[in-house]
């Protein structure tokens, strides 16, 4: 029922009825509001007052009968009916269907407040839970060995009860391997670690709404074995199983790919021994071999390298760089590794592993040249040098594979080294007095500088053949080293202290 069709009439003097303009409904002159819509009459008559000066009860008859005529002109003996403006027409409008109420501004803007958070909170889980971010905060979790760091992970494994401290191995490794663990990041963006040991997965929703992601492991079931009868088998410091033969086989597991102290203890001869390494495990066809025994070894490295096995100090290298280790409990992964110190700088040497009783173990820096080789490398430049001494000719001064004289040097022609192994070898060829030269060099030791530099110590026999017989000099000499891509090269030579001198007879 439209408004313009209502009538409003105020009570007379008497007291008499109006009627609701929006429902048409018996009111009262001092009633705000209408008791059946809730109509909002004071507001509604503060509106209209200035057109109408007086406004004449009517009974229920004629307020009927006035409905019917809305649309009349008044007379003189009609009463004069007030019509809701456009103002009051469309608060009627917005308000009138809900009992004349409307909301307040401070709901308007808690409700604007809740959109903007919702659509926020949206915006910024749709980030924070995207499949980038989550195998960010994983791998960011694991380098810091973050409490909690389970949630990241899944088995589908019912043996495998996953915590945080049997994540620990797989930290561990990484802690140690720090380029391993942005190897492990790129594989796991495309789905899968190339061992298939981890897959990085949608397992379900954050706040039903977002996707949750979590790396899934495949545990590992390596097999341990030992040679003595009522040895104990211990992962990490738990002892996980006691042997109950000389043949004895214990499968371990199941175990979060990683690095693992493993050790078997017991008695040997009346001794107590423990053969104890760490191992990193990566699949379960791994054997680990926990025997006890003793081995015995010969180290041969630069002299005076303290010699490590497992990070435990054995001894130091002798003046021929050579160390005798005997008796050493037996390890599966014995790893033999040497510090050198030159100056105030200490370089570390390549590990190497101990495989059998009795062997002879070469330890290498990297970058420096083994003590063979380096004999190869000092026979081939005076090669070189030979051809210039008993030619006179640069062109000919190369070595037995064409490499030439400049090629052993830094910097080639422009090396001062260079420049004075030329001024020598012409200086013997113009002398007179000579019928010919032959050197003949002796590598005596190999000592790291640092990383890929190095000091070679050689004697150098020098043979000036005279036409009374021979001319023999012996000096001692230091060639540093450094090698360059898969090249070897002279920085600069010292020393030349002298170690014999002697003639012989033709």
């Amino acid at each position: 029922m439209k408004l313009t069709q209502k009538r409003y009439r105020a009570a007379d003097d008497q007291g008499g009825t109006a009627f609701c303009p929006n429902c048409g409904a018996k009111v009262t002159a001092s009633d705000e509001f209408c008791g059946n819509c809730g109509f909002n009459l004071a507001q509604f008559a503060a509106a209209n007052a200035d057109q109408s000066e007086s406004i004449a009860p009517e009974s229920a008859t004629s307020a009927s009968s006035n409905q019917a005529t809305t649309d009349s002109q008044p007379t003189a003996t009609q009463p004069v009916t007030a019509q809701p403006t456009a103002s009051a027409h469309r608060r009627q409008s917005v308000g009138g269907n809900q009992h004349g109420s409307t909301m307040p501004t401070w709901a308007w803007v808690l409700i604007g407040v809740v959109v903007v958070v919702l659509i926020g909170g949206y915006v910024f889980g749709h980030s924070y839970y995207s499949r980038a971010s989550q195998l960010d905060r994983i791998i960011t979790a694991l380098k810091t060995d973050k409490s909690g760091l389970v949630t990241n992970f899944t088995s589908s494994d019912p043996n495998l009860k996953l915590s945080d401290k049997k994540i620990k191995p797989l930290v561990r490794y990484f802690k140690k391997n720090p380029q391993a663990l942005a190897t492990f990041k790129r594989q796991l963006n495309n789905g899968q670690t190339v061992d298939g040991a981890f897959t990085y997965q949608l397992t379900g929703k954050h706040w039903l709404v977002f996707d949750k992601y979590q790396v899934k492991v495949k545990p590992v079931y390596p097999t341990a074995t030992t040679n003595r009868n009522g040895a104990k088998i211990s992962v990490d410091g738990k002892t996980v199983a006691t042997s109950t033969s000389t043949s004895y086989r214990k499968q371990l597991g199941p175990l979060v790919p990683g690095t693992y102290t493993i050790a078997s203890s017991g008695t040997v001869s009346g001794k107590s021994m423990t053969n104890s390494g760490t191992y990193h495990l990566t699949k379960s066809s791994q054997a680990i071999d926990l025997a006890l025994r003793t081995v015995s070894f010969t180290v041969e490295t630069a002299p005076k390298t303290v010699i490590y096995v497992n990070g435990k100090k054995q001894g130091t290298a002798d003046s021929a760089g050579e160390l005798v280790v005997s008796e050493l409990p037996w390890s599966g992964n014995m790893e033999v590794s040497g510090e050198y110190k030159h100056g105030s700088s200490t370089v570390t040497s390549k590990t190497t592993q101990v495989t059998e009783d009795n062997q002879t173990i070469n330890l290498e820096f990297a970058g420096v040249m083994t003590l063979k080789d380096a004999d190869a490398y000092m026979d081939n430049l005076w090669v070189a040098i030979q051809e210039l001494s008993n030619t006179g000719d640069i062109d000919q001064a190369t070595d037995n594979d064409d490499r030439s004289l400049d090629d052993y040097y830094t910097d080639g022609t422009d090396n001062p080294q260079y420049k004075e192994m030329v001024r020598m070898s012409k200086g013997y060829y113009n002398d007179d007095s000579l019928t010919g030269i032959d050197y003949d060099s002796e590598v005596r030791a190999v000592k790291p500088m640092s990383k890929n530099k190095s000091i070679i110590t050689y004697y150098l026999t020098y043979r000036f053949g005279t036409d009374n017989g021979t001319h023999l000099q012996e000096f001692s000499y230091d060639a540093e080293t450094v090698k360059q891509g898969d090249t070897y090269r002279i920085v600069k030579v010292t020393g030349g202290q002298k170690i014999r001198d002697t003639h012989e007879d033709d």
